[in-house]
């Protein structure tokens, strides 16, 4: 009986360093199918999400490159409209320069007149009266 159990747990021992020999292997035919549909998984994931920001990124770029095309654009129009509002400020100007230059002129004409019609009413007071300084 000694030998039976004697050879018992021999079988049961070699047994146990057949499982232990064949566990790893055994375990790697198990879950490599498992890891790799994972990592198939994760990196279809991964490639839809890059593929969807670069979508993203494009748009923003796109959308970038039109706003800033549109800026230079309301820029150009704003510049011709102050160029053209700076011509027409210019031209009043010289206008309004021209109207006191003729201002300035009548004033002058205005006041060589009075003097002339100072003195031909100083000559017409001298005359009337026989008296050489009126005011005097």
């Amino acid at each position: 009986m000694e030998i039976v159990l004697t050879v018992a747990i021999a079988v049961v021992a070699a047994a146990g360093l057949y499982v232990a020999a064949t566990f790893a292997k055994r375990t790697r035919q198990t879950t490599a199918p498992l890891i790799e549909a994972a990592i198939s998984d994760i990196s279809a994931q991964i490639t839809g999400a890059a593929d969807d920001l670069r979508r993203q990124l494009r748009a923003i770029t796109d959308d970038l490159h039109h706003d800033r095309e549109q800026q230079r654009l309301d820029g150009r129009k704003i510049q011709g409209r102050l160029d053209h509002v700076d011509s027409r400020i210019g031209s009043i100007a010289n206008q309004v320069l021209a109207e006191l230059d003729a201002i300035k002129r009548r004033g002058e004409q205005v006041g060589t007149r009075q003097d002339q019609l100072s003195e031909d009413l100083q000559q017409l007071a001298t005359r009337l009266t026989g008296d050489p300084d009126p005011l005097a």
